[in-house]
C-alpha cells in the first residue's frame, strides 16, 4: 500500500495546485460577475456614449410565431437611416422568421438606399441562424450538449468574431441588442454580456417583455433581466407588482429597473 501511495506521490502535487488555480479564477470570475452585474444596473458602469444622429448597428433576435410577429411590429417605428445596419438573429429552421424579416427591410429599401445611387449597394442587413438549444421532442439527454453547441455559436458569432475580423461598431457586434423573450435569447444575452467582465467593449442590451405576459414574467425575463440595460413591460400593474416585490435598502442592485412605456406592438 505504501508503494502504491509513492508511485501517485508526484501526481499529487500538480493535481493540488491546479485545484487552488481553478478555485482562484472561479472565485475573480464570479466576483467579477456580481461587480459587472451590480455596476450595469446601478449605472456606474461606463458606457460608449453616442450622438442623437450617429448611425448604429443594431441586432435583433428573433423567435417563431408570437414573439417574431410582435417585434415586427416594433421594428416598423426604427428609423432605417438611423439604425443603418440590421442585424437578425433567427434559430436555425425557422424560415418563417427569416421571410419576416426580408419583408421589412424591403418596406425600407426607399429610405434605405439613396435614390440617386448608380449602382445598387448591398445590403444593409444581415441574417445569421443559430444553432436551436433544444429542438421538439428531443431527449433531455442530449439537450445539454446541443445548448452547449449553441452558446458556443453565439460566443463566436457576438464576441470572438467581431474581435478577430474587426469590429463595424463601439460595441463590436452591435450598438444595440433587442430582444422581446424568445428561448433563443438568452445564450445571445450571455454572450454579449461576457466582455464586460474583462472590461471589453459590448453593445447595450434591452429587453420587451411580451404583450401576452401581464401578470407575471417569463423564464427568459427572468434570467435576462440581471444582465440587460433596459428592461421593458408592456402592463403597468406588472410593472407595479414587480416593483413591490423588490427589496429596498439593499447595497448591490441584482435586477434592472421594470419600465413601462404602455403598448409597444
Amino acid at each position: 500500500m505504501s508503494h502504491y501511495y509513492a508511485s501517485l506521490r508526484p501526481y499529487l502535487v500538480p493535481a493540488l495546485w491546479t485545484i487552488i488555480i481553478a478555485c482562484i479564477v472561479g472565485e475573480f470570475l464570479f466576483y467579477r460577475l456580481a461587480l459587472t452585474i451590480h455596476r450595469t444596473h446601478a449605472k456606474t458602469l461606463r458606457r460608449p456614449k453616442r450622438d442623437q444622429h450617429d448611425k448604429t448597428v443594431l441586432a435583433v433576435v428573433l423567435g417563431s410565431g408570437g414573439h417574431t410577429a410582435e417585434m415586427m411590429r416594433l421594428l416598423k417605428g426604427v428609423d432605417p437611416s438611423r439604425y443603418s445596419h440590421r442585424i437578425y438573429l433567427i434559430s436555425s429552421g425557422d424560415t418563417l422568421s427569416e421571410l419576416k424579416a426580408l419583408q421589412l427591410e424591403k418596406s425600407f429599401l426607399p429610405s434605405a438606399f439613396p435614390s440617386s445611387a448608380t449602382s445598387t449597394p448591398s445590403p444593409p442587413f444581415e441574417i445569421h441562424r443559430i444553432p436551436r438549444a433544444r429542438r421538439v421532442l428531443q431527449s433531455y439527454w442530449t439537450s445539454p450538449f446541443t445548448t452547449i453547441q449553441c452558446f458556443a455559436f453565439c460566443l463566436w458569432l457576438v464576441w470572438i468574431r467581431p474581435m478577430w475580423g474587426g469590429k463595424r461598431c463601439r460595441g463590436g457586434f452591435a450598438d444595440v441588442v433587442l430582444m422581446n423573450g424568445p428561448g433563443s435569447c438568452v445564450p445571445v444575452a450571455f454572450a454579449a454580456f461576457l466582455p464586460r467582465i474583462l472590461n471589453l467593449p459590448s453593445p447595450s442590451l434591452i429587453y420587451i417583455e411580451s404583450l401576452a405576459r401581464t401578470k407575471r414574467l417569463s423564464l427568459s425575463a427572468k434570467i435576462l433581466r440581471k444582465l440587460v440595460d433596459r428592461f421593458f413591460v408592456q402592463w403597468e400593474s406588472l410593472r407595479q407588482e414587480l416593483v413591490k416585490k423588490e427589496k429596498k435598502g439593499r447595497k448591490w442592485k441584482w435586477d434592472a429597473d421594470v419600465e413601462c412605456e404602455g403598448w409597444l406592438v
